[in-house]
């Protein structure tokens, strides 16, 4: 179920930012969830970053000693705090701690379940941002976009799936709500990228997300979207994807802005909870009609793409299951090494 399969043997240390989500005045979600994600994957050791009461709950529920360290980190970052803030006042929150772990390499990767906002700035900051290859600037100057001296905008991407067993990659997913076409054609990129990595493909068929699949169809972002991509002949760009086909492995990457890709995958999700939710007959004819492979707490856990290290996002809402998968997917990006290829192909193409 991650977004890149690494090898289970070798222990990989995740940091847990345990203050963030809706569940910050409840820590029962958080501490099933550090239970069943050490039952599901042996080699997983958590430095858990949170409040007392987190520490105390961690104890009284007989979680493992040996599997997990917990350090002190009673500050927490709202989820709307703005950016100037969060880069001023929080040094010493679970979620900086969290990625000054990943930038030490005290661990492999980190997650938090707190605000997409302060996440991402943070891990720009902390971690530093990857660059592209001198043709990719080359084409982006030719094409009279800002290059940002190579570097990449980050963005959330995650796995969706398109039948049993097969999936594809959306980007951006919330990072960045407003989006320049240059950023498109870094999601494009970074995208390309890592699904030659998780998902195998050596060609990936790449899709812009519009209204429509017509050519004339959209709006000024994705129509000059469209033109960046189709002078790189390194992409396999096969046009437009509307939101209804998104599940029908029409392509592998669908690239599109933060605000749209958001709404559009939790709108899809909601739809499979209400399946998931029936009950009496309902429930029994809902489970017929919704294959199994569609149940989106399976999916949780967002990548933020384009950092130099493992930051996954979970949806602040996660139950344990779900945050349970999210620390798994963490850990496997991480084990795989997907920072460092993904550099590596950034700059190869």
């Amino acid at each position: 179920m991650a977004l890149l399969s690494g090898s289970a043997n070798e222990q990989c240390t995740v940091a847990l930012d345990g203050t963030g989500g809706d569940h910050q005045l409840d820590t029962r979600p958080v501490v099933d969830a550090v239970r069943f994600a050490l039952a599901l994957y042996p080699s997983l050791y958590l430095i858990v970053f949170g409040s007392s009461q987190l520490e105390l709950d961690l104890t009284k529920a007989g979680v493992n000693k040996k599997r997990y360290e917990f350090r002190l980190a009673q500050q927490s970052i709202p989820q709307d705090e703005a950016p100037r803030s969060v880069l001023t006042n929080y040094a010493h929150s679970a979620m900086v701690q969290a990625l000054e772990c990943v930038k030490s390499g005290q661990a492999q990767a980190m997650l938090s379940s707190g605000g997409t906002g302060p996440l991402v700035t943070l891990a720009r900051h902390i971690l530093g941002v990857q660059q592209l290859s001198a043709a990719k600037v080359k084409l982006k100057s030719k094409l009279g976009l800002c290059p940002r001296s190579g570097r990449v905008r980050p963005c959330f991407a995650a796995r969706i799936p398109v039948g049993p067993q097969r999936f594809a990659l959306m980007l951006d997913l919330g990072a960045n709500a407003t989006c320049s076409a240059a950023d498109l054609y870094d999601f494009a990129c970074l995208g390309h990228a890592c699904a030659q990595l998780s998902l195998e493909r050596d060609h990936p068929r790449l899709a812009l997300l519009n209204v429509g699949v017509e050519l004339g169809k959209g709006n000024a972002l994705v129509q000059r979207a469209k033109d960046i991509l189709e002078q790189d002949r390194s992409l396999q760009f096969t046009g437009f994807i509307e939101a209804n086909r998104i599940f029908n492995d029409d392509a592998d990457v669908i690239v599109t802005d933060g605000f749209t890709g958001n709404v559009a995958l939790k709108a899809a999700e909601g739809v499979a909870n209400i399946y998931a939710s029936s009950a009496g007959m309902k429930k029994f004819f809902a489970k017929m009609a919704r294959p199994d492979w569609l149940l989106p707490w399976q999916y949780n856990g967002s990548v933020l793409l384009g950092v130099n290290g493992i930051v996954v996002k979970s949806h602040a809402a996660a139950g344990k299951e779900a945050l349970a998968v999210a620390m798994v997917e963490a850990a496997r990006a991480a084990q795989a090494n997907l920072a460092a290829k993904m550099q590596e192909r950034l700059t190869a193409q």
